[in-house]
């Protein structure tokens, strides 16, 4: 791991550092929007070493509402996160009838190893194209022109 250099002067914290590999390799095949949710979601991950790390419990209906997305969207937008294997999904008892969903918020593969699982990754989100109404829309501009293609 690359040790980060911030520089001296004003600085702040609670602030989220954004990968580059998610836009350079990662965004063409998932999207703006699956972009957004996942910085989203990167954002209120926990952070600290311990049983809850990498965790994220975001409710969907504040997702929801704040992007103007809906629910339908959000659940293909899960999917394909989770076959680009940014996140990892868990569902808990919540005692008020419907389950809790929490996300475990993965770091981008770096490029060499993005590069060994890219043919998955594009299978996958394919497979999700061809089975769910809607979800090639929400596809990065490159794959989906692979996906007229074939």
């Amino acid at each position: 791991m690359t040790n980060v250099f911030i520089r001296s002067g004003n600085t702040r914290e609670n602030f989220s550092m954004v990968y580059h590999e998610l836009f350079d390799l990662y965004h063409g095949y998932i999207g703006d929007k699956a972009t957004l949710y996942y910085t989203f979601l990167l954002r209120y991950r926990h952070n600290r070493e311990d049983s809850e790390y990498g965790k994220s419990w975001r409710g969907r209906k504040g997702v929801a509402e704040k992007f103007n997305l809906s629910y339908s969207t959000l659940k293909i937008l899960d999917a394909i996160l989770k076959e680009a294997g940014l996140v990892e999904i868990e569902t808990k008892p919540s005692g008020r009838g419907r389950d809790k969903i929490v996300y475990i918020v993965n770091d981008p593969l770096d490029r060499e190893k993005f590069r060994w699982a890219e043919p998955k990754i594009a299978e996958a989100l394919k497979k999700i194209a061809e089975e769910t109404e809607g979800a090639e829309s929400l596809f990065g501009k490159e794959f989906r022109a692979k996906l007229t293609e074939a």
